[in-house]
């Protein structure tokens, strides 16, 4: 293959292909590194209740998690600067496949993994924070990448939110995540207010919906096992009316 040569590959519908970059020895490497979500509904700091949450348990299942194959403790003075973000690496992951940085200043810390994820044609990822898992004093920076047309890795950067503070990353923890998304999705959405395109119907409908789901939420509701009637979950309106298209539960396929 010359440098002049541009490859296509046809990556298939629905997939996300994952290359180690250094050799096919980091295929065994790869659970280490990745956590699909789906199927594990479970967050260790919620109560009892969140899970009565359809919008939360399927929102815990969305995306792809990276984790840490290190362990270290990072810390930031409140500067700009790349040296203002000091990392103190305890276990240091010798496989080669993940290196952990403060590479652009900012507060941040860079997580790089000597992974390409390619998606299929007109498809990008977008780099995201865990979905309703936190590390406190840290957050992932969103970025979107097309990774359908980049043939490489792609960096995870995370901010810093607490100056002065030591923080303790284990091997293991879920520190970022991703998410694929159709390009120029987000292009497509115009905010209009409903008057402006809406019959006055619509508007009226909405409001007494609204105010007769609030009396039931705020009545016979708190009557009900876990004060929850569950019509979202049931995939029904508070009239009874199914959802269309309602989805109770993630599956992997």
């Amino acid at each position: 293959m010359t440098k002049q040569e541009n490859y296509q590959f046809t990556i298939p519908e629905n997939k996300i292909i994952i290359t180690p970059l250094n050799s096919d020895d980091d295929y065994k490497l790869l659970p280490d590194l990745i956590h699909d979500f789906r199927g594990h509904v479970k967050r260790d700091w919620f109560v009892n209740h969140a899970y009565f949450c359809l919008p939360l348990t399927i929102g815990n299942q969305y995306g792809i998690g990276i984790k840490s194959l290190s362990t270290f403790d990072v810390e930031w003075n409140g500067g700009n600067g790349k040296d203002d973000v000091t990392i103190h690496m305890i276990e240091e992951d010798s496989s080669g496949l993940q290196t952990i940085a403060p590479w652009f200043g900012m507060g941040t810390i860079t997580v790089n993994n000597s992974v390409a994820f390619m998606t299929p044609a007109g498809v990008n990822i977008m780099t995201m924070n865990p979905p309703n898992l936190f590390i406190d004093g840290l957050i992932n920076m969103n970025g979107v990448v097309e990774t359908d047309n980049l043939k490489r890795d792609f960096t995870f950067n995370i901010r810093v939110t607490r100056p002065n503070h030591r923080i303790r990353i284990n091997k293991g923890d879920i520190i970022s995540a991703m998410f694929p998304i159709s390009r120029y999705f987000i292009d497509g959405f115009s905010l209009e207010n409903a008057n402006e395109s809406m019959e006055s119907e619509y508007t009226d409908y909405m409001r007494q919906i609204t105010h007769d789901f609030g009396k039931e939420r705020n009545g016979p509701d708190r009557d009900k096992p876990h004060t929850n009637g569950r019509r979202y979950f049931n995939g029904e309106d508070v009239y009874g009316c199914p959802f269309h298209d309602h989805q109770k539960k993630v599956i992997k396929k």
